[in-house]
């Protein structure tokens, strides 16, 4: 299992982490501490994985799931110099 460092490395320090089982959840979206304890206690990786799909096994083996719901940046402006 990825450390609470090694996650914020790779997606950032404002990444939110919580884990559940051996899975670590990895909310990138922003969402408020009562979307990340549903997305938790909710999360079933036998529904979250499509059993027959390849790259879904192999993230399954790898136990890190990403949320990043674009709706969240409906709103927000990104200038490009």
């Amino acid at each position: 299992m990825l450390s609470n460092e090694e996650i914020f490395l790779l997606y950032g320090r404002n990444a939110i982490i919580s884990r559940k089982g051996r899975f670590t959840l990895v909310h990138l979206d922003r969402p408020s501490s009562e979307l990340v304890r549903v997305r938790t206690e909710g999360f079933d990786a036998d529904e979250f994985f499509d059993q027959d799909c390849r790259l879904c096994r192999l993230a399954k083996e790898g136990g890190v799931v990403v949320y990043d719901d674009p709706d969240c940046y409906e709103e927000e402006e990104i200038f490009m110099e």
